[in-house]
C-alpha cells in the first residue's frame, strides 16, 4: 500500500527520535498514541512525549488495564495466569491504605473477571500465534510507525490481530468503524508480510459479576435485579444452600441459572453476555489506505511542530480537560506562569524514552476506566 503526499521533507527535529531505531542510525517515531495525543493538544502532546512525564499514581504497575493485560497475555502464552495475579495481589498488598481506597479491591473485582472471562471463552476457537508483540513499519519521509499488538489469533478463517479492551460500558460499532488504530496496524502488520484478515476488539466490561444477596431469613435470595453471570449466580445458590438446609432453590432461580447459561460465547451465535464481547471487523484496502493518508500527514505536522518554546506550543481547551488528560495542573500553573518544576517533582516521573509503546496507563485518570 503506498502513500503519495509529495516528497519527503528534510527533517531537522521531530517529537521523539530514537537513537536505536534502525540499527542505532536512528529514526523519528510515530504511534497511534502519539498521532492521537497531538490531535486532541499539542501541549498534552509536550508535556507526554517531549518532557516524558508520567503521573506517579498513573505510572503506577497495578493499574487495572496492566494487571488485566497481564493476565489475558499469560494466558495466551498458556502460563498459569494465576501465578501473575499472585504478584500484583502482592504488590497492591504492600500499597498505603490510601492507595488501595483508590484502586477498589482490584485483587478480587480482576481475579473474578478473569474466572468469568475463562469460563464464559471456554469454547473459543481461537489459537495464539503470538502476545505482545511489536509491529515497525516505514512512512515515506523516514519515520517509522510502530505499534504494540496485544495478540494475534488463528481461527478456521486465518489470522487476526486482536486488541484487548476494558471499558466501564462497551462502545458501539460507530468507534470501530472509524477507529484508525486497527487500520494502521493492519496496514503495518502486512507490510510485515503477516497476511492477516482484519481486526477483533475483545472487549471486557470493568465491573466483576455481581453475587446476589441472601435475605435476612437466609431462606432465599432478594428478587432483586443482579448483575451477575452463571458461575458466580449458581456459586452463590450451593454455597447458601450449603451453609442453611432450609434455603430454597426456587424455579426462577433455576429459570434465570439457565438463562445466564445461554449467555455463553458461542462461535457463530449471537452474543448476549453484558461483560465480555468480541467484535470482528475487516477493513477494505480503500479504507485502510484513507487512513494511513490522514494519519501520515499528522505524523509530518507533529514531528515538524516546534516545541522549543512552551508558550509556542497550542492548548486545545475543552471541559473534557479535568478528565482526558493528566497534565492538567502543571499545563494550569504554566499558563498562569508559575514555577512548574516543584509540581513536576511531586507529582510526576520522567519515563524511559523507549518505554512509549509499552505504555499501557493511557492519559485519563484511573476513574476513567471505573
Amino acid at each position: 500500500m503506498t502513500i503519495e503526499l509529495g516528497m519527503p521533507r528534510p527533517r531537522e527535529k521531530s517529537l521523539y527520535w530514537d537513537e536505536s531505531a534502525r540499527g542505532g542510525e536512528g529514526a523519528a517515531i510515530s504511534t497511534h498514541s502519539m498521532l492521537k495525543t497531538f490531535r486532541r493538544c499539542p501541549k498534552q502532546a509536550e508535556f507526554k512525549y517531549v518532557h516524558r512525564l508520567k503521573p506517579k499514581r498513573l505510572g503506577s504497575p497495578l493499574k487495572r488495564g496492566v494487571w488485566w493485560h497481564s493476565l489475558l497475555e499469560a494466558h495466551g502464552r498458556g502460563e498459569d495466569w494465576r501465578e501473575v495475579h499472585a504478584k500484583y495481589s502482592k504488590q497492591f498488598n504492600e500499597l498505603f491504605d490510601e492507595e488501595k481506597d483508590y484502586y477498589g479491591n482490584m485483587p478480587e473485582e480482576i481475579g473474578a473477571m478473569m474466572r468469568a472471562y475463562l469460563w464464559h471463552y471456554k469454547s473459543d476457537p481461537w489459537e495464539y500465534v503470538d502476545n505482545e508483540f511489536q509491529l515497525e513499519a516505514e512512512l515515506p519521509d523516514g519515520t517509522i510507525y510502530r505499534g504494540k499488538v496485544d495478540a494475534l489469533v488463528k481461527n478456521q478463517f486465518g489470522l487476526w490481530l486482536v486488541d484487548h479492551k476494558s471499558h466501564k460500558t462497551l462502545p458501539d460499532l460507530s468507534f470501530r468503524l472509524l477507529d484508525a488504530q486497527s487500520a494502521l496496524y493492519l496496514w503495518a502488520a502486512r507490510e510485515n508480510g503477516l497476511e492477516v484478515n482484519g481486526f477483533i476488539w475483545n472487549y471486557a466490561r470493568w465491573k466483576a459479576p455481581s453475587t446476589p444477596k441472601l435475605l435476612k431469613d437466609g431462606k432465599r435470595i432478594s428478587d432483586s435485579a443482579c448483575d451477575t453471570d452463571y458461575p458466580t449466580f449458581v456459586r452463590a445458590l450451593k454455597k447458601y444452600k450449603d451453609e442453611n438446609p432450609q434455603f430454597e432453590i426456587r424455579p426462577q432461580d433455576r429459570a434465570l441459572a439457565e438463562r445466564l447459561k445461554g449467555t455463553r460465547y458461542e462461535f457463530g451465535k449471537p452474543q448476549t453476555s453484558s461483560f465480555f464481547r468480541r467484535d470482528v471487523l475487516e477493513k477494505s484496502d480503500d479504507m485502510i489506505e484513507r487512513v494511513l493518508q490522514g494519519n501520515y500527514h499528522t505524523s509530518l505536522r507533529m514531528h515538524e511542530y516546534d516545541c522549543s518554546e512552551p508558550d509556542f506550543v497550542e492548548r486545545v481547551v475543552e471541559r473534557g480537560c479535568s478528565f482526558s488528560c493528566s497534565y492538567t495542573d502543571v499545563c494550569t500553573a504554566e499558563l498562569m506562569g508559575a514555577n512548574i518544576k516543584p509540581l513536576v517533582k511531586q507529582n510526576y516521573i520522567v519515563g524511559d524514552p523507549n518505554d512509549y509503546y509499552n505504555d499501557r496507563s493511557g492519559d485519563a485518570p484511573e476513574k476513567e476506566d471505573r
